[in-house]
């Protein structure tokens, strides 16, 4: 076979590959951004749980809840209040809540949107939730060995955190890092407690009918 016509074969199944690689690409991406849309379009959370499901399967998922959580905060209000509603749900994976959480290190700026929906949503007033959920981590952080926490207990402090003007202690606070950050600051302040009213909208810049 001549050169000319094996260099010609080889460019051609390099070119196809190139072009594969590239249309694997796409499609996985807009594959996402179709899914990231149907979440903001649902008409209740259980339907915005249902679309929610595509980001948690699959063996590719870690990537696909870091693209779930990276869309918080960018716009979409519906989409923001299920993510949000949903991660406080009993039934949100912790994988979900990690990568939630671990998202605040990128967007520091957006905790304290978060701190706005966690007050509007607490069960108690905002204050009583506060001083609940520090009593519990006062007692837990004078148990030897040190003890982790759940991520949902991290998005809780991470919001007290914000409230009491310090996000800064907020970023990248993981189950295991806690108690050092926890304690300093609890030293720092003696034992007062950030003050924290009910907002009247999940979000600030919330539109319409609240739900």
């Amino acid at each position: 076979m001549r050169l000319w016509l094996r260099l010609l074969i080889t460019f051609v199944a390099l070119a196809a590959i190139g072009v594969g690689v590239w249309g694997y690409f796409s499609w996985r991406q807009l594959a996402c951004q179709w899914a990231l849309y149907r979440v903001g379009a649902a008409p209740t959370l259980e339907a915005a749980k249902t679309e929610i499901a595509w980001f948690e399967s699959g063996p590719d998922r870690e990537r696909k809840l870091r693209e779930l959580t990276a869309k918080w905060g960018t716009g979409n209000q519906r989409f923001d209040l299920y993510l949000a509603q949903y991660v406080a749900d009993p039934q949100c994976p912790e994988a979900l809540r990690e990568a939630f959480s671990l998202g605040f290190g990128w967007h520091e700026e957006r905790l304290p949107r978060w701190a706005h929906y966690w007050s509007w949503r607490t069960e108690q007033e905002p204050d009583r939730e506060i001083a609940s959920i520090l009593a519990y981590l006062d007692l837990l952080a004078t148990a030897e060995p040190s003890k982790t926490i759940a991520w949902r207990e991290v998005l809780d402090l991470q919001a007290i955190f914000c409230l009491a003007g310090e996000p800064g202690l907020a970023r990248r606070l993981d189950p295991s890092n806690w108690r050092d950050r926890y304690c300093d600051w609890r030293d720092r302040n003696r034992g007062e407690l950030p003050h924290a009213g009910r907002p009247a909208e999940p979000f600030p810049e919330w539109q319409g009918p609240v739900p």
